[in-house]
Formats: structure tokens, sequence, C-alpha cells
């Protein structure tokens, strides 16, 4: 995964895929990426967020983040018990949500949830398969974690959430930064 300076980077700032199979392929990931990535052996990428490695590893046979195998570390969610749809991480902590484990698209039907969490994934594929799988109204999460711990800057997530969800409250807690939205009617 290429960045815009031409730096390796997490999927994110991905810019384009540079795929190696005998020989060298370009895939664009400017617009809706999680779709346009195929089936790989191996992705290398830098300092990819949960939400990323969770939905990459169906992807891909083995995730190199750095110089190292990528892996999910538990996080403590800082929300209450909810009902909904769990993306980007296999942990919600004790709430009380489906968790999605799969690749794009969803297997769900449209207007399906009532609510949903995002959790570190900024991919506009997946903030649109939210959209289209929770009822019109439908409060939508989207949990980062703050840069001083790893994660990115929460005006890059607010930015792709408020492009399918009206936003209605920005908050940091816990080192995390929680985007409660509506899905626009």
């Amino acid at each position: 995964m290429i960045g815009s300076n031409g730096d390796i980077t997490n999927l994110s700032n991905a810019i384009k895929l540079e795929v190696v199979d005998g020989s060298k392929e370009i895939i664009s990931l400017a617009y809706g990426k999680l779709s346009d990535i195929p089936k790989l052996n191996v992705l290398i990428g830098k300092d990819f967020l949960q939400g990323e490695i969770l939905f990459l590893k169906n992807y891909v046979d083995f995730l190199v983040d750095k110089s190292r195998l990528a892996s999910e570390i538990p996080f403590q969610l800082p929300l209450n018990r909810q009902e909904g749809i769990c993306v980007g991480t296999v942990n919600c902590s004790g709430i009380s949500f489906k968790d999605v484990i799969f690749t794009y698209p969803f297997p769900f039907r449209d207007s399906s949830f009532s609510s949903a969490i995002i959790f570190e994934v900024l991919d506009l594929d997946i903030i649109r398969e939210v959209n289209r799988v929770v009822k019109s109204g439908s409060k939508v999460y989207m949990i980062l974690r703050d840069k001083l711990f790893g994660g990115i800057d929460p005006l890059e997530g607010l930015r792709k959430f408020s492009s399918k969800f009206r936003v209605v409250m920005v908050k940091e807690k816990e080192g995390f930064w929680i985007i409660e939205g509506v899905k626009k009617r």
C-alpha cells in the first residue's frame, strides 16, 4: 500500500496498491478501497489501524505491518451497552452487537440494524455498507484512537463519516474519539 508521498502506509492513507505477481500492477485506491483489493498472499503496509487489520486479514494470507506480522490488540471500547452491528473489532467488550468479521459487501439486508459501531475503519466502502444496513434515523458511532495512542487524526474520520451520516456529537473519552451520527433520511 502506497501513500501520496510514495511511502508504504496503511489503508486509510493509501492511494494505490502495488501488486507484484510476475509483473508489476498498480491498482488505484482513490475511491472505495476494500472493493478494489484482490485476494493476495502478502500485503505490506505500515501503521495499520486495528479495524483495518481485521478486514484486511480476510483478503490476504499474511498482513505485514512494517517488519512484523500484523495482529489485533484487544481494546475496551468506551461505550455503554447497545444493540446493533459492530464493524472493525472482534471484541465489543460486553456490548451486545453482531460482530462483522467478513468482507465487503455485508451479507445483510438493507435496514437490518438499529445502530452500529465502526471501529478504526475509514474505508468509504465500509461506511456505505453500514449506511445501507442500518435503519433510517439509526445512531451510528465511529470510534478512533487518538493520535497520541497510535491512532489517526479524528478530522479525517469525521470527514468520511459525515459523507453518509449527520454528525450530532464528537467527544474524546479514554484516549478515543467518538463520533456519533444519525443515518440521513
